[in-house]
């Protein structure tokens, strides 16, 4: 009796291990054809808030991928720097050591990890959306592709945030001469501030969240950014003059950190590379729509100046010296790859 009794004891024992087995050998992390499996919910960082093309284009990736990948990846997208403390180059070194899992920044924030990615927005290099287009699906795009995967992640696809106008309280401005001694807010990388110089005005860095007051009080006469950034941040409210000169590009880049690209199958690397080129392509369609929105309102609060061609070229004339100082820092092969003529 006692040995049918301890038979049957070691016999449920033997089932419970089984099953035990059999639960710890049940894939955690998904695969195809398996409904059940957890998925993986992947962080983006954004720069800018919800009310963007930016947000848009990151939201319809990760509607994309969760469903061509059946659910087994998600993605929470964050907007306004919040994982980053508001810190855009620490954006990007946190997507770089995988703290972070995707990301899109502006070439403008990479030149703080890498000076040769302000090749895109060198002075009216890039002076049409016809020529962006051209210039950023020819062989210059792979060289930033090669750029970015240099400094540790894997770039997916190019976006934009547009061309950079420049508003002030002076006077309009329709040559050279029209900078001289404006003080003007810029972005601090080294290439704006020199630039500015350049062409006589007196520029200085300051955390954007400044510029408003900075305007509204008259510490600063005026500043240079994209149409979407000028109407989001209310500039129209303290700002008389504006300039459309398209004189720099600023382009958007998606990347994956290495952690996650390389767990990847090859499958799903295609599904991620599609998922983010046509996310980006929306985001860059969008982002024009809503810079011709844009100017359509700005034209009601503000004097609003669009140059010629003509007028252009004296000013990319003015400044040469911007190019003879940086052939040397960002190559001339590279600049060449973007429509550079020595």
């Amino acid at each position: 009796m006692v040995k049918k009794k301890i038979a049957l004891i070691v016999a449920v024992l033997m089932i419970l291990m089984a099953a035990v087995g059999c639960s710890q050998q049940a894939p955690a992390s998904g695969g195809e054809g398996n409904e059940s499996a957890r998925p993986q919910t992947l962080r983006m960082s954004i720069t800018v808030s919800e009310n963007s093309s930016w947000y848009e284009g990151a939201t319809l990736f990760g509607e994309l991928l969760e469903e061509r990948t059946n659910g087994r990846y998600l993605v929470d997208v964050y907007p306004n720097e919040q994982l980053s403390g508001g810190d855009t180059v620490r954006g990007i070194e946190m997507v770089q050591s995988g703290v972070t899992d995707l990301d899109i920044h502006s070439t403008i924030i990479w030149t703080g990890i890498d000076p040769k990615f302000t090749v895109v927005n060198m002075p009216w290099l890039i002076p049409s959306y016809d020529e962006a287009d051209a210039a950023l699906s020819g062989p210059g795009k792979e060289m930033l592709f090669d750029l970015a995967r240099d400094k540790g992640v894997v770039p997916l696809a190019l976006g934009e945030s547009g061309f950079r106008q420049v508003t002030n309280n002076v006077r309009p401005i329709t040559t050279p001469a029209d900078m001289n001694n404006l003080k003007l807010r810029v972005p601090g990388i080294r290439m704006y501030v020199d630039l500015f110089s350049e062409l006589g005005a007196d520029p200085t860095a300051m955390n954007f969240s400044e510029v408003f007051t900075s305007l509204q009080m008259g510490t600063i006469d005026g500043q240079e950014n994209p149409l979407d950034v000028i109407t989001s941040a209310r500039l129209e409210e303290v700002q008389k003059y504006m300039t459309m000169w398209n004189y720099s590009y600023d382009t958007l880049m998606m990347t994956v950190s290495e952690n996650v690209w390389n767990s990847l199958s090859d499958e799903d690397k295609v599904i991620f590379q599609e998922a983010a080129t046509e996310a980006m392509d929306f985001q860059k369609q969008r982002a024009r729509e809503i810079n011709a929105e844009n100017l359509e309102y700005l034209n009601e609060y503000m004097e609003i100046y669009e140059m010629t061609a003509e007028e252009i070229a004296v000013f990319r004339e003015a400044v040469q010296p911007i190019y003879d100082a940086f052939e040397s820092i960002i190559g001339l092969e590279l600049l060449e790859a973007f429509g550079y003529e020595k």
